[in-house]
């Protein structure tokens, strides 16, 4: 494509633009469009069209300050009212016929008339034209003139030209005309500038062709065909190089032209659409970038309600965008957090401030989970907020992962240290001790260290393969069943017992098969740790309907012993351990490790008289 400005002769004869409907996207900004309206000299007025069962009704819509100075009719007087009640037209008079003709034919009108006017008698001369070249005319572009003599048709051609290269300029629009009886192709001032050739250019409908993508040259081809031999409008959006080389989208509309019944030319318009395009393709990355990133993104209005949720956000809930659109992100609240919470979050993004935390949502199945959430304000050209967008990420399987290695790590070393601690003391009690008895006495004590440590280690390594096996979110349990299982188990271990179970049938509940080994663990904790002659457990099953929430179903295992020490309890209660809080074992962490991989949650309470009660919480299945 060569990239040098073409050149020609300029044809005098200039096509007429036609404006697309409001419906257009224009490059014209509206202070830019405003300008215009009130720079040009000549009186132009806005007159919207009606299509009534009988007839058709013209109404003013806008007037221009220079329209107001010829006829000292102002726009406030003349807004809204019908063209009939302003001038007390007759129905079937002149000047109405001359309007109706213009929607007819779709093309422009020039009359003249003499009307009494606020500032007197005057005649002027008005020009009409239809506000789009194809469809239903449905709005009106006049253009009015005080004459004591009639015009010279050349002064009155050049200001209507001086008037259309104004609008191509602003709107980037241009026009053009096929005359099929010469194969005269005439281009507009405003084609010649999206195309980037002289002004003097005139090209022939095949140079026309060439300036358009090789892979949209068919495209033209087939429209202006149809069109031809057809007598078929049309429109597309097409890729063109101009002659200076640029890359640039247009969007071209055509029409045929008759006489007589008989396609004599084709008419229509290019408009640069490239701003508009490269706008489209940007909202299409960012959308596609959106609807595939990994990180659950919400957007809301101003008063909370979701407008839009991606894919991933959808997959952390369980709600999908459907279910989603038109709620509160409150469809995911845990009851984890105070109002001062939701009072801080609200306060600091309604400020214009961006808020960041982790916090504990739950999800459509019952399930908690953790997220790192962010929320940000998003504000239009004035500064305003109009909505707000929240980006999470789901961190529970992460934040578990890193508290079991940091419990782990912990209790290892922590036992391994008190191990040695004796192991030295008895070795050193070997070395000096004469008497069988004492030497037997420290062997013991050091073996028993050993096994200890064997016995933590092993514990240690089955808690992680435990854990590394990843959850299957639709998996099901009856735990009716399994606590009655758990329960005829532990009377043949511990027949001394006394093993009570009091549960439903049949109680589905959304967990894997980790959920019986927990169980097992406090049920055994209970027996193993009791100090009665007669340890006494009751185990049962609480259904949603019957629990306090209604949401959960609760798993209960209450004992008579002497309780859980109390440097372990507050462990579970901040779900971490500190300096200050820790346990020595894993049994409590192994049980709340797998209420919170199904998405529940674990408490210690005191039982009456004395002893413990230990509930799981975990999601009915759904």
């Amino acid at each position: 494509m060569p990239t040098e400005k073409r050149s020609g002769n300029r044809n005098e004869s200039v096509a007429t633009d036609r404006t697309r409907d409001s419906n257009w996207d224009r490059s014209v900004a509206p202070g830019e469009a405003e300008t215009l309206f009130h720079a040009v000299e000549e009186g132009v007025f806005l007159i919207d069209i009606e299509r009534t069962e009988r007839d058709l009704e013209f109404t003013f819509r806008r007037v221009n300050p220079a329209y107001e100075a010829v006829t000292g009719l102002t726009d406030a007087s003349v807004t809204g009212k019908s063209l009939r009640d302003v001038f007390e037209l007759s129905p079937d008079g002149e000047t109405l016929r001359r309007y109706r003709e213009c929607v007819e034919v779709r093309d422009s009108i020039d009359f003249s008339a003499t009307r009494s006017f606020p500032v007197g008698q005057r005649t002027v001369e008005t020009t009409l034209h239809p506000a789009n070249s194809s469809g239903p005319v449905r709005r009106i572009v006049g253009i009015v003139r005080e004459i004591t003599e009639p015009t010279p048709p050349e002064r009155e051609l050049e200001r209507n030209r001086d008037l259309l290269t104004k609008a191509e300029d602003l709107a980037a629009v241009g026009g053009w005309e096929l005359d099929l009886r010469t194969d005269d192709l005439r281009w507009t001032d405003g084609t010649r500038t999206i195309f980037e050739v002289d002004d003097d250019y005139e090209p022939t409908l095949s140079d026309a062709i060439e300036f358009y993508r090789p892979d949209d040259r068919n495209h033209i081809r087939s429209f202006v065909e149809s069109c031809q031999q057809h007598g078929e409008s049309y429109e597309g959006v097409l890729e063109i190089v101009t002659a200076e080389g640029n890359e640039r989208w247009v969007r071209t509309v055509g029409e045929p032209v008759t006489e007589d019944g008989t396609i004599v030319a084709l008419r229509g318009a290019v408009q640069d659409v490239t701003d508009r395009k490269e706008r489209e393709r940007e909202l299409q990355l960012f959308r596609k970038a959106v609807e595939q990133a990994g990180h659950g993104i919400i957007i809301t209005d101003r008063s909370g309600t979701i407008e839009y949720v991606n894919p991933a956000y959808e997959r952390d809930t369980g709600y999908s965008r459907t279910e989603s659109v038109g709620l509160n992100p409150r469809i995911v609240k845990s009851g984890k957090h105070d109002e001062a919470f939701y009072e801080d979050l609200w306060a600091t993004i309604r400020s214009g401030e961006i808020w960041e935390s982790e916090l504990i949502n739950r999800r459509k199945s019952g399930e908690l989970y953790h997220v790192d959430q962010t929320i940000a304000p998003i504000t239009d050209d004035a500064g305003e907020i109009t909505h707000f967008v929240a980006i999470e990420t789901d961190i529970t399987a992460q934040r578990l992962r890193r508290q079991r290695l940091g419990v782990l790590n912990r209790i290892l070393r922590h036992n391994i240290r008190n191990a040695m601690n004796v192991v030295e003391g008895n070795a050193a009690r070997l070395r000096t001790a004469s008497a069988e008895e004492d030497r037997h006495t420290a062997v013991a004590a050091i073996e028993e260290q050993a096994a200890d440590l064997l016995k933590i280690s092993e514990n240690a390594a089955a808690v992680r393969d435990l854990f590394q096996r990843e959850r299957d979110a639709d998996a099901t349990c009856d735990v009716g069943a399994m606590v009655s299982r758990v329960a005829t188990d532990f009377d043949e271990q511990y027949p001394d017992a006394e093993i009570t179970v009091t549960a439903p049938d049949s109680v589905p509940v959304q967990a894997d098969d980790r959920l019986e080994m927990a169980i097992r663990e406090a049920i055994h904790n209970a027996v193993s740790h009791n100090d009665r002659p007669v340890p006494d457990v009751t185990v049962g099953v609480i259904p949603p309907e019957a629990t306090d929430s209604g949401d959960w179903v609760d798993i209960v295992i209450a004992d008579n012993g002497p309780g859980i020490p109390e440097d372990e309890q507050p462990m579970i209660e901040l779900g971490h351990e500190t300096p200050l809080v820790h346990g020595t074992g894993l049994e409590l962490w192994l049980i709340y490790w797998v209420a919170k991989n199904v998405g529940g949650e674990l408490r210690i309470d005191e039982n009456e008289p004395r002893g413990s009660i230990v509930t799981l919480r975990v999601p009915p299945a759904t």
